[in-house]
């Protein structure tokens, strides 16, 4: 009987984080059981889509502040990870549990968020889509693509999925603090966004400590593993099992 594999590793490197995800997607084989990783990241980490360019930013920059720079396996913006919550799935599909295209994937593990969200007291929902100008920006969090969650019209959890061979990771970040926002001062001048303002940032993302009013340290995020895991559990209709 199928199963939910749960992984709560906790905070890892950004390098190690992407490895991670990337060697989940590469051992997986199509009807193994799914695979639910749950993690966070020490020191803060600005990852880049698997198609951007790193000149793009001030890579350097970055590091001088203590944070990593890594390229991720799936595609999407770039994205400082800071105060959030990570999640990973890796799947099958096309497949019963998941669906046959992306779309249908982001669907079901949107279900999943959703239900996680409504048990903090969050009523969510899933954007209708960004404007053109808004997808040519190089930074994920500056809007809500289609398919990602909202609250309020406000930008809540950014994701984004690869598949291969029948298989799929999809990964994405919870927003639980406003650490992603100091992003913008590591664009280069001249490249799409750089002169987007803080505020417009701002005013286009939420988090879990703003709308809950309360604040999301590790402990924090750590103790919200096993509700999301739950969430999944409960919408795939699976039992979850660690490991």
């Amino acid at each position: 009987m199928a199963r939910l594999r749960v992984l709560a590793d906790g905070a890892l490197p950004g390098a190690a984080n992407m490895a991670r995800d990337r060697d989940l997607l590469a051992a997986y084989r199509p009807g193994d059981d799914p695979v639910l990783r749950i993690y966070r990241w020490d020191p803060p980490a600005v990852t880049i889509g698997y198609n951007q360019q790193v000149d793009d930013f001030d890579a350097d920059g970055v590091r001088a502040a203590g944070w990593d720079v890594v390229r991720r396996p799936t595609g999407g913006r770039a994205i400082l990870h800071a105060d959030e919550l990570t999640y990973a799935v890796v799947g099958t599909s096309p497949g019963p549990l998941f669906g046959d295209s992306l779309h249908d994937v982001y669907l079901t593990i949107n279900r999943a968020l959703v239900a996680f969200l409504a048990g903090l007291g969050i009523a969510a929902e899933i954007a209708e889509g960004e404007s053109r100008d808004e997808a040519r920006g190089l930074v994920c969090f500056r809007s809500a693509g289609r398919y990602e969650i909202a609250v309020a019209g406000r930008k809540l959890v950014g994701s984004a999925q690869r598949r291969t061979g029948g298989c799929f990771l999809q990964h994405g970040s919870i927003l639980a603090g406003p650490g992603h926002l100091e992003l913008l001062r590591f664009l280069r001048p001249g490249k799409p966004g750089a002169d987007v303002p803080a505020r417009e940032l701002a005013l286009g993302t939420t988090d879990l400590g703003q709308l809950r009013g309360a604040r999301y340290g590790p402990q924090e995020l750590d103790a919200l593993a096993p509700a999301l895991a739950a969430a999944f559990a409960g919408t795939l209709g699976l039992a979850a099992t660690a490991g």
